[in-house]
């Protein structure tokens, strides 16, 4: 439904409320005309708001931010906002555009989301954003991206967050539904995360496939955890924490029916969520409908309490009750949290949980050994050819030796640059190692010819001509084939490099 459609049906249906409930008929039918559907979006959005106990009484922005924020035609893509230079946009929903951006301090690329401009204009909302924002960035998980920082620049807000290279789920249904090994896997990552984001006491509100990235490594990462909430221990969750009065954060098509009425919200939420994604991932069809009517229509059912039966074949039909018992109307009804749900899966008749990620911080471990050890080769190239000068003469062996010197001095002290930013600043390693690493690569290979150049000028030194060529060995093997492997175990490159996948947020 586009934005100048959805004004229409949501003015038709404020102006039908406003009249007597025995001319709301009459009039609803005058005013629709001939236009049947517009006729149809409005009957269901009263019928819904009949049933739901206040559901929809609320503006436009509580019920379709998204529709709202789309009319901004402004972008901030080649401004600088604080430290923060802007590169382009990159999607755009109902709680804010989001932009590629480089942060100047850090030297890093990140994500940078603009809330509406008029979000949280109370100061204390504004303090209970930094709150949960502050709690959002304290989550830690290969399966979350992470949040850094809330901004607040010039009266605007800002949250900033890992930039995050890839294919959006909803990219991916453009295909069709997911095979079944490739959705198990995929369901799996997703209610790891949740479950890691539930033991804190964290729920996202906005779980959805464009909220989903699939990553280089063909793990997902789940995005937007910037407008999380945070319920504290014994605290009755509400709809209202974070949003403006009357309004809802998250997308119609996966609130669950608390969500959507204004009620409490909590991890039971979210796992509603999980449920309809796991349906449209399996069916690639969205379990509600096609439409916002149809969409509208199977909520009132649900709320209602009668049976939601999802059309299309499910491509893994033992994960199907997982996702049933999720869609249930009452939150009672469904698993307590993304740790249950979790549970559920794994022992789900067909499953095959897949052997555990290895930790990040491990495969950062092993890159760090990789370049110390290297670091330590490369410091034996100019000794050996101080001891093997003699042997090949003079002028000769003071040349190789002073090449030795300035190449090996080149590739360790960028090696040593690496080392100190993955210990001080990791999350910007990925920047630095492109600016660094075609340095350390020329220098290592001009360093490995130059030791083959030596050895090939001792003639008759057969011992120390083989330590010169299995040192070049040693150095071009490094760079050829561990430097990659590594780098890629460890995730440097799909930080900051790859194809950036356009996606839309809110």
């Amino acid at each position: 439904m586009t934005p100048e459609r959805w004004q229409q049906v949501n003015d038709l249906f404020h102006a039908t409320l406003d009249r007597p409930a025995p001319e709301r008929r009459v009039f609803l039918q005058q005013a629709a005309g001939q236009d049947l559907e517009l006729l149809r979006e409005v009957d269901t959005l009263l019928a819904a708001h009949g049933s739901s106990d206040g559901f929809l009484e609320t503006p436009a922005w509580g019920v379709a931010p998204e529709l709202m924020f789309d009319r901004q035609e402004t972008t901030l893509a080649g401004r600088t906002i604080g430290s923060y230079r802007v590169l382009d946009e990159i999607g755009r929903g109902g709680m804010g555009v989001v932009y590629a951006a480089e942060d100047t301090r850090l030297g890093r690329q990140v994500a940078l989301k603009a809330l509406p401009p008029d979000y949280l204009s109370e100061q204390a909302g504004r303090e209970r954003l930094r709150r949960e924002a502050r709690a959002a960035a304290s989550l830690t998980h290969p399966g979350i991206a992470t949040v850094y920082a809330l901004e607040d620049i010039d009266g605007e807000l800002y949250i900033t967050s890992e930039l995050v290279r890839g294919r959006t789920l909803r990219n991916e249904l453009a295909d069709g539904p997911l095979p079944p090994d490739r959705l198990q896997a995929t369901l799996l990552d997703i209610a790891d995360a949740l479950a890691a984001a539930h033991a804190q006491g964290i729920v996202h509100r906005d779980l959805k496939p464009e909220n989903i990235m699939r990553a280089a490594n063909g793990h997902v990462k789940i995005l937007d955890f910037g407008l999380a909430r945070s319920i504290e221990p014994g605290e009755r969750p509400t709809m209202t924490q974070l949003t403006k009065a009357g309004t809802a954060v998250g997308t119609p098509g996966y609130m669950a029916p608390e969500q959507l009425s204004g009620g409490p919200v909590d991890a039971r939420s979210d796992v509603f969520a999980f449920g309809v994604l796991a349906a449209e991932l399996a069916t690639g069809e969205h379990p509600f409908g096609p439409d916002s009517a149809a969409m509208l229509r199977r909520m009132t059912q649900l709320m209602e309490g009668k049976a939601l039966s999802t059309a299309g074949a499910w491509s893994a039909p033992h994960l199907e009750h997982v996702a049933r018992r999720c869609m249930r109307a009452e939150p009672a009804e469904r698993y307590r949290s993304g740790i249950e749900l979790l549970a559920a899966l794994r022992d789900a008749p067909g499953v095959v949980t897949p052997i555990q990620r290895a930790s990040p911080h491990a495969a950062l471990w092993w890159w760090q050994f990789h370049q110390g050890a290297i670091a330590l080769a490369l410091a034996a190239m100019p000794a050996t050819a101080w001891a093997i000068r003699p042997m090949i003469g003079a002028p000769a062996g003071s040349r190789i030796f002073f090449v030795a010197l300035v190449l090996a001095t080149i590739s360790i002290t960028a090696r040593m640059n690496l080392l100190f930013t993955s210990r001080v600043h990791p999350a910007s390693l990925g920047h630095q190692r492109s600016l660094v690493f075609p340095w350390v690569a020329w220098a290592d290979a001009a360093l490995a010819v130059t030791m083959i150049v030596a050895a090939l000028a001792l003639n008759d030194r057969d011992a120390a001509a083989g330590l010169l060529i299995a040192l070049s060995t040693v150095i071009l093997a490094s760079i050829i084939l561990i430097e990659p492997a590594t780098t890629r175990a460890a995730g440097i490159d799909s930080a900051n490099r790859g194809p950036l996948d356009s996606r839309r947020v809110g």
